[in-house]
């Protein structure tokens, strides 16, 4: 279970780190389904954008740095 926990952790940094870079672009990659108009509007807002990503970044990185290390 740990592996997947630090897996799942490695998951939301790279999409931190991505939502921090390229706000508008990586928002817009993910505008399909029924909150394609609620995308629409973070896609206009790259500031808002980055600071939530920020903040996925450091929830994930004390996350994983909580994670016990599991013996084989």
């Amino acid at each position: 279970m740990t592996r997947f926990k630090e897996f799942a952790a490695m998951v939301l940094i790279g999409d931190g780190i991505l939502g921090l870079l390229a706000p508008a672009q990586h928002v817009a990659r993910w505008r399909v389904g029924p909150w394609r108009e609620a995308l629409g509007w973070a896609e206009q807002r790259p500031e808002f954008v980055r600071a939530i990503a920020a903040g996925e970044v450091v929830v994930a990185v004390w996350f994983a740095r909580r994670l016990s290390v599991e013996e084989p």
